[in-house]
């Protein structure tokens, strides 16, 4: 049944509905026909004969009148489902043409304002988004690659050149060490990388529910680590005593660490951390004092491999504001920047207590 085209399903079943209709309508036309014949009487042989021939006469036109009705109004039926379901056939060629080398292709709207044409613009929006998301994976997987072949590389040539001719043992240690330094690199972006992927499938939420009951020792935690790596940068903490937040605390020691680290990367010192209780919320807030955002960076902040200024010469792959975000997403949060009025860029997150 599912192998036959639909026009013919709908086709038989106007038939049969309609082969009902003809049929009842017959049946009442004799009945009431016979019924106002009996009406003017029937005394006489003669009359009798001409009422049953009056019958007959009648019988035979409607045998010979409905089946012909049948087949006209079957064909019509046939015409009619086959010229409406004809724009879906077209968005089907249509759709069984778009592939990932074509992703731009849309469908045919009709302009008949009805069903099917609110069927088409829904296929268009979809098309729209996986056409997004897949550009989005292209440019990660391009932007990945792109960053994985620098360390790669520099780890390579430091093994050819370790092993190109003997060297003395501090030369081969400081060979080493770069190479080292090189590798501790790649696993950070490969874990990063894992990290991401994870969230964008919804993999990394936590089974059950992890609670950090204390908010301030995490961020006293992070905050005492960091001030070691840019002790011209102070970092200062405001956050109330006993401040719980529903997150996982190594997730959460990683998005922290992520914000305090841009700003002392791209900002200038005091580093100002404060968490804040918002309703049923959390807001952790990193403002530094150095020039901000620029203006058209703000909506790209949290984008994958984006850096405020390409042409700085900083360390770092672009993730750690992506990291952050995907991590506030998987614990059912959010996040933004802007411009402090006062100057300096102001990084937060929200966390859901």
């Amino acid at each position: 049944m599912n192998r036959i085209p639909l026009r013919i399903r709908l086709t038989a079943i106007f038939a049969a509905m309609m082969a009902l209709v003809l049929a009842g309508a017959g049946y009442v036309t004799l009945s009431r026909f016979r019924e106002s014949q009996g009406e003017y009487g029937t005394s006489t042989g003669a009359a009798r004969e001409a009422q049953q021939a009056a019958l007959d006469d009648l019988a035979r036109e409607l045998v010979t009148a409905l089946p012909i009705v049948f087949v006209l109004a079957t064909i019509g039926a046939y015409l009619l489902a086959a010229a409406a379901l004809r724009p879906v056939e077209r968005m089907r060629t249509q759709a069984a043409a778009v592939t990932e080398d074509t992703p731009g292709r849309r469908l045919d709207v009709p302009p008949s304002h009805d069903e099917i044409a609110r069927l088409a613009t829904t296929l268009n929006d979809m098309l729209t988004r996986l056409q997004i998301a897949l550009d989005r994976e292209r440019h990660f997987v391009a932007d990945a690659s792109h960053e994985l072949r620098t360390p790669l590389s520099l780890l390579r040539t430091e093994i050819e050149l370790a092993l190109r001719h003997p060297r003395d043992a501090v030369e081969l240690h400081a060979a080493l060490a770069s190479a080292r330094e090189e590798t501790v690199r790649l696993v950070q972006l490969t874990e990063d990388l894992l990290l991401l992927a994870r969230t964008d499938r919804h993999q990394d939420t936590p089974t059950g529910t992890a609670t950090v009951p204390d908010l301030e020792t995490v961020l006293q935690r992070v905050a005492a680590r960091l001030r070691d790596g840019s002790p011209d940068k102070t970092v200062t903490v405001d956050c109330p005593a006993g401040l719980p937040v529903a997150a996982p605390e190594d997730r959460l020691d990683r998005a922290v660490t992520n914000l305090i680290s841009n700003a002392q990367q791209h900002g200038q010192g005091p580093i100002e951390v404060t968490a804040r209780r918002e309703d049923d919320r959390i807001r952790i807030q990193v403002r530094d004092h150095g020039p901000g955002f620029p203006t058209d960076f703000l909506p790209h902040a949290f984008d994958r491999f984006t850096q405020a200024d390409r042409a700085r010469a900083t360390i770092g792959t672009g993730l750690g504001l992506a990291i952050t975000a995907a991590i506030a997403r998987a614990a059912d949060g959010a996040c933004g920047a802007a411009n402090h009025p006062g100057g300096g860029a102001v990084v937060w997150i929200t966390l859901p207590a």
